[in-house]
């Protein structure tokens, strides 16, 4: 998945949360960077007006997660080192995709 976009959204992130990019790949999802709840929806809002893309308020806020319980389920990951990967999640590779589209194109999936 790496193109000029790939380059594009790790040097934006690098720079907005001030993670080396070496610990960036399009596999980590924006609760793995350390950001919840509002901290989400701030960094999506300014992701999609530096970029100028399109976005469905509706749809994007689907993906931001509540804030109560992120810190247990961090401990959780962190001890038991388990690799819980949510689909409804945000990662780096929504973020290229969204940059190579010019628009949000990530659907929720409703359980």
């Amino acid at each position: 998945m790496e193109n000029n976009n790939y380059n594009v959204i790790i040097d934006y992130i690098s720079n907005e949360i001030g993670i080396d990019k070496k610990k960036l790949n399009v596999n980590k999802s924006l609760s793995d960077l350390g950001l919840d709840g509002d901290d989400v929806s701030e960094f999506l809002l300014k992701f999609f007006k530096t970029f100028s893309l399109e976005y469905d308020k509706a749809n994007f806020n689907k993906f931001i997660p509540k804030e109560s319980g992120f810190f247990i389920n961090t401990l959780i990951n962190l001890f038991f080192k388990k690799e819980q990967r949510n689909e409804n999640e945000i990662y780096i590779k929504d973020l290229i995709l969204a940059l190579d589209n010019g628009h949000w194109v990530k659907k929720h999936n409703d359980i």
